[in-house]
């Protein structure tokens, strides 16, 4: 069977790679799941974000501190 372009398009390819995560994490994610009524992808992406976010601007912050200092 052949997929068009466009299929490919609607399609958001996934990479599996198999993480093991504790059962308290996955507890975590499933309680976003339910509270935000989205799917796990989107669940860790978003809290990977914030994350990311929350560590530059300490990054961002000590630099400065350090610059003051």
């Amino acid at each position: 069977m052949k997929i068009e372009n466009s299929d490919l398009k609607k399609k958001e390819l996934r990479t599996s790679k198999g993480y093991r995560l504790k059962v308290s994490t996955h507890n975590l994610i499933k309680s976003l799941q339910e509270l935000t009524r989205n799917d796990a992808d989107t669940v860790i992406t978003e809290s990977i974000l914030l994350m990311y976010k929350k560590v530059l601007a300490e990054k961002e912050s000590n630099i400065k501190t350090n610059k003051i200092s």
